[in-house]
């Protein structure tokens, strides 16, 4: 008599080999050139993820530069605004032909980055470039120290309560503009160490960012420039 084979012991044999012909044809759909782009677009991904961190932290530091110059074009600001109060007490009191006065005119019509408008007013250009706020803090520096020069030739000028007032603010002025420049050499050195190490310089090179010059102010702009009363 014939042994008689239970449903439940052929149904699993016919399901394997119904699953293993399904992975067959689905191995089968995904030609060769397929996987190829899977692979790219993967190597794509991961090259972009590698790049994004190192781009916008440069990205970061270069805006952080931008706002350190802008603390510095700040202060000079202030301190050209100081010296344009007092400046028409001082070509009123002072000898238009004496060679303390020329500097004085000279400096602030004919200094790089620095405008006057038709009352006479010192700005800093908005667009000035570190070069040019350089020159502007060398010259505003030395109009102070030929105001001093004034009020030892002149020293009705030092009598006044506008010229004590002027004092007092170039001192606060002078210190902010020390701690501003300060801070931008920091920051462009943390700049420019960061896109010139490996392999942040391949990036760097590729997305244009170039190292920047530190500022570089004058031995004499250096010193706050004093108003002596005395």
């Amino acid at each position: 008599m014939a042994a008689v084979v239970p449903a439940a012991a052929v149904v699993p044999v016919e399901v394997g080999k119904h699953r293993n012909e399904v992975i067959m044809n689905t191995k089968k759909k995904i030609p060769g050139w397929g996987i190829v782009l899977i692979v790219i677009g993967v190597i794509v991904v991961l090259a972009g993820a590698l790049l994004i961190g190192p781009y916008n932290n440069m990205v970061t530091l270069e805006e952080n530069v931008t706002t350190r110059q802008a603390n510095i074009q700040s202060a000079l600001q202030s301190r050209l605004d100081k010296i344009n109060e007092l400046m028409p007490s001082v070509q009123g009191a002072m000898d238009h032909e004496s060679e303390v006065y020329q500097e004085i005119t000279a400096l602030r019509s004919k200094t790089e980055g620095i405008s006057v408008d038709e009352d006479g007013n010192m700005t800093i250009n908005s667009s000035a470039s570190t070069s040019q706020l350089e020159s502007a803090d060398a010259a505003s520096s030395q109009i102070i120290r030929d105001i001093n020069f004034a009020m030892e030739a002149y020293p009705e000028l030092g009598s006044t309560q506008l010229m004590s007032d002027f004092m007092t603010s170039v001192e606060g002025i002078e210190n902010r503009l020390s701690v501003a420049r300060e801070e931008y050499n920091e920051a462009v050195q943390e700049y420019n160490t960061t896109i010139r190490k490996f392999p942040n310089n391949i990036i760097s090179g590729m997305m244009g960012f170039d190292t920047l010059d530190k500022y570089q102010a004058s031995q004499e702009a250096q010193s706050a420039p004093e108003v002596n009363f005395d």
